[in-house]
C-alpha cells in the first residue's frame, strides 16, 4: 500500500505504470504552464520587492489596474508580506548552514540538525506560492515575465565562439573547490562541494552523497532539469538515491539560475525561458563548464570509473559536454552518460515545443527577430553537432516516444547519428514527464549504465 503522505509513493509500482501515461504528461503540462509557473512568478515577483507593492505588480505583468477591489489589494500585501517573512526565515537558516558546512569547525550532529533545519524553512519559502493562488484565479498573472533577446544582441556577447576567433567550447581551467563538512545517515555519508563557476564566478553548489558500506564503485555526476530544484524541496521520491546504497556515489550540482542562484526577482530557471534563444545559450555555456570542472576536480579526489548523467535541460548540458570535451583533457571526459528525455534538435524547443507554446514563447520569440535562419546561425552554441567524446557503448539514453516538450523525433535521430547500440537504448510509450519520474519504476537503464561502470567503461 503506498504512503499517501507523499505524492510520489503513488507513482511507483504496478499504479505508476498505469498513471504514468501520455494522458499524465497532458495533465502535467496544463499545470505547470497554467498553475505552478504563474504562481512561481507572482512568488519571485513577491520575493525580490523588498515590500515595494508597486513593483511586485509590475512583476506579474504590470501595474494594478485602476477600479480593482479593495480586497484584491490587500490580499496582495499579505501575501508579499508572508513570502518576505518566509524569505528571511530561509536566508538565516541558510547562512547558519553555511557556517556549520563550510567553518571551521566541524561538528556532524549540528550539520546534520541545520541541514534538516535548512531544507525545511527552503520548503516553506518555496510552499509561498500558494499564497497567490486566489489573485491567480483573479487576475490570470503571467506564467513568464519575457525580455527575449533578439539575435544582434546573442551576436554581441557570443560572436566571437560563432566564428570562431574564440572556442566554441574552451576547456575550463581547473579551480578552486571546497568541499563541506559532511554527516552519515541511512548508510550515506553526505556533503557539498562550493566553486566558483568559471562562466559567471557566482558561487555554485554541488550536493555529494557516497557509500559507508565501502569504497564508491564508481561516481554519477547527475545534472537537474529546467526548474528542479531538490536543495528547496524536500526529497518525496528519488529514483537514484538508492544507488547510492549500491555503491554508486552521486553528485548533484545546482543549475543555472536554479537553487541558491536563482537571480533576484526570478524564480527557479525562469531566465532560460524569459530570455528566449540566449536563455539557452547562457546556461549551457555556464553549466558545461561547471560540469567539466567538477569532473577534473572528482578524477583528482575521487577513484574510481565517473559517469556524466542528466533529465531534461540536465541531458541538452550534459550532451553537449560529450561532444566538447572530445577536444579536452583525457582527465575531463566521463567513462559513461545516461541521458534522459533529450533532443539533438534544439531548434524545435522555440516553436515546436509543447511547453514553449503553451507559455506562449513563440510570438515574443518572433517578434524579437526569430526566424530559422537565425536560430541556425545559433546553433553550434546549443546543439551537438559533433560525436560525442565516448564509445556508443557507453552511451545510455531513455526516450519517451510521446514526448512533445523535448520532442523525441530529435532524441531519436541523436540516439541513430551517436549509434547508441540497441540495448542501450530504452524508449518508452511515455511522454516527457512520465519518461522521467519513470525511472522510478524502470531499473534497466540505470542497471545498463552501472554494468557499463562495473565492465570498464571506455573500451568496447
Amino acid at each position: 500500500m503506498p504512503d499517501l503522505r507523499d505524492p510520489y509513493a503513488l507513482l511507483e509500482g504496478g499504479l505508476g505504470d498505469l498513471l504514468l501515461r501520455p494522458w499524465f504528461d497532458r495533465l502535467a503540462l496544463g499545470w505547470v504552464s497554467g498553475l505552478y509557473f504563474p504562481l512561481s512568478r507572482a512568488w519571485a515577483a513577491a520575493a525580490g520587492c523588498d515590500g515595494d507593492l508597486d513593483r511586485f505588480w509590475r512583476g506579474i505583468g504590470g501595474a494594478r489596474e485602476r477600479g480593482t477591489l479593495d480586497a484584491e489589494g490587500a490580499l496582495a500585501r499579505r501575501a508579499v508580506a508572508a513570502t518576505l517573512a518566509r524569505r528571511r526565515r530561509y536566508e538565516a537558516a541558510e547562512a547558519a548552514f553555511q557556517d556549520a558546512a563550510f567553518g571551521d569547525a566541524g561538528d556532524p550532529e549540528r550539520l546534520m540538525a541545520l541541514t534538516d533545519d535548512r531544507a525545511g524553512a527552503a520548503q516553506r519559502f518555496m510552499l509561498a506560492r500558494s499564497f497567490f493562488l486566489p489573485l491567480h484565479l483573479a487576475r490570470r498573472i503571467p506564467p513568464v515575465l519575457t525580455e527575449v533577446a533578439g539575435p544582434a544582441e546573442v551576436e554581441r556577447r557570443q560572436g566571437a565562439r560563432l566564428s570562431g576567433s574564440a572556442p566554441l567550447w574552451p576547456q575550463p581551467p581547473a579551480g578552486p573547490v571546497a568541499r563541506s563538512h559532511g554527516f552519515e545517515r541511512d548508510g550515506c555519508r553526505t556533503f557539498w562541494l562550493r566553486f566558483p563557476s568559471p562562466a559567471t564566478g557566482e558561487t555554485c553548489h554541488a550536493r555529494v552523497e557516497e557509500p559507508l558500506a565501502g569504497p564508491a564503485v564508481g561516481t554519477l555526476l547527475f545534472l537537474h532539469g529546467l526548474g528542479m530544484e531538490t536543495e528547496f524541496w524536500r526529497e518525496l521520491a528519488d529514483p537514484y538515491k538508492p544507488l547510492v546504497r549500491r555503491g554508486l556515489r552521486i553528485v548533484r550540482p545546482e543549475g543555472p539560475w536554479h537553487g541558491r542562484r536563482r537571480a533576484p526577482g526570478r524564480y527557479g530557471g525562469e531566465p532560460l525561458l524569459a530570455k528566449g534563444p540566449l536563455g539557452l545559450v547562457e546556461a549551457f555555456q555556464a553549466w558545461v563548464s561547471e560540469a567539466a570542472l567538477l569532473i577534473g576536480y572528482l578524477r583528482e579526489t575521487r577513484p574510481g570509473p565517473l559517469a556524466v548523467g542528466g533529465v531534461s535541460m540536465g541531458a541538452l548540458s550534459a550532451q553537449l559536454l560529450l561532444t566538447a570535451s572530445a577536444e579536452w583533457d583525457a582527465a575531463l571526459v566521463p567513462d559513461a552518460a545516461l541521458l534522459i528525455a533529450t533532443s539533438g534538435a534544439l531548434d524545435d524547443l522555440a516553436e515546436r515545443a509543447s511547453l514553449s507554446r503553451a507559455l506562449g514563447m513563440p510570438e515574443p520569440i518572433r517578434a524579437a527577430g526569430w526566424d530559422e535562419a537565425a536560430l541556425r546561425r545559433v546553433l553550434p552554441l546549443i546543439a551537438p553537432l559533433g560525436l560525442p567524446a565516448l564509445a556508443p557503448e557507453d552511451l545510455v539514453m531513455v526516450l519517451g516516444a510521446s514526448d512533445d516538450l523535448v520532442p523525441y523525433a530529435g532524441g531519436a535521430a541523436l540516439a541513430e547519428r551517436w549509434a547508441v547500440p540497441p540495448e542501450n537504448l530504452f524508449v518508452r510509450a511515455q511522454g516527457h514527464f512520465s519518461v522521467s519520474l519513470g525511472m522510478m519504476n524502470d531499473a534497466a537503464p540505470v542497471e545498463r549504465l552501472m554494468a557499463r561502470l562495473a565492465g570498464g567503461a571506455g573500451s568496447a
